[in-house]
């Protein structure tokens, strides 16, 4: 399940995977659906992941981004979900953004280019974020 226009085009080349399309109206700077549609349809699943990418990341504001309509959908995702995998490139650790997604606990996995044991994410794994 995924609203992410990225995700969907990755998944068009394999055609014995089952993909549910979740949008509402496109967010063209984010490249992701959004909308009030969007948010019902994930409220109605019970995920075992989500996999979600940011824009900032920090252990005193969490996760956070700058558009309203995509920080409404990620906070549905976060809420459907049991483990949350947050995806980022290392520039944007220990960065905020004014709107907050969720606070820190709420994120189980940390998936960055660092190599685990780099000194950037010790403060991540010292909040309880497993890193990879």
């Amino acid at each position: 399940m995924t609203g992410s226009i990225p995700v969907i085009n990755a998944c068009m080349a394999h055609p014995k995977l089952d993909v549910v399309v979740i949008g509402d109206k496109l967010s063209r700077d984010s490249k992701l659906t959004v909308g009030a549609e969007a948010i019902q349809k994930i409220s109605h699943v019970n995920a075992d992941l989500c996999f979600l990418g940011t824009n900032a990341i920090d252990t005193q504001h969490g996760l956070t981004d700058n558009d309203w309509e995509v920080v409404q959908i990620k906070k549905a995702m976060v809420s459907s979900a049991s483990k949350v995998i947050c995806m980022t490139i290392s520039e944007k650790l220990q960065t905020y953004q004014p709107i907050s997604v969720c606070k820190i606990e709420k994120i189980d996995y940390l998936i960055t280019e660092l190599e685990p044991s780099n000194e950037t994410l010790a403060p991540f794994k010292e909040a309880g974020v497993t890193v990879m």
